[in-house]
């Protein structure tokens, strides 16, 4: 991939984050189960039964956006233009950085994005996210 094309494929990858962003906001999480591969992997060592500590699918992906919206319908703060975007391969990006979940929690995210050609959409294939719920923003 040329630097070229690694600028577009960043500009892709900031444009589906602020999809996400925007699909959160609006509650839409349904939808949003669909940015990610069917067999999505997610770290969460505390529930996993597998010895790699993720849990894995759409369903479990859709269970964690939904209880981190919480009862505090909760709003989520993704900072993607200062997120690190490595290259793996033409159809497959690695990005991490910082959030907020507002009011309470402060975290970093890092997703594994694959896509299967240039002409498909990326999706979300692994997920790790890192927060602090007991830190206090205000």
């Amino acid at each position: 991939m040329t630097s070229e094309e690694t600028k577009q494929v960043i500009e892709q990858l900031k444009q589906f984050a602020k999809r996400w962003n925007e699909l959160y906001a609006a509650e839409k999480f349904e939808e949003m189960k669909y940015l990610a591969t069917e067999d999505v992997g997610i770290a969460n060592a505390k529930d996993s039964k597998e010895p790699s500590g993720l849990i894995y699918g759409r369903d479990k992906y859709y269970e964690g956006i939904v209880n981190a919206y919480g009862k505090e319908k909760n709003l989520l703060v993704m900072k993607y233009e200062n997120w690190e975007y490595i290259p793996l391969d033409d159809n497959t990006f690695y990005t991490i950085g910082k959030y907020t979940l507002e009011p309470k929690m402060v975290g970093v995210n890092c997703w594994l994005l694959r896509r299967n050609s240039p002409a498909d959409p990326w999706r979300i294939f692994r997920v790790i996210d890192n927060n602090d719920s007991e830190q206090n923003l205000t």
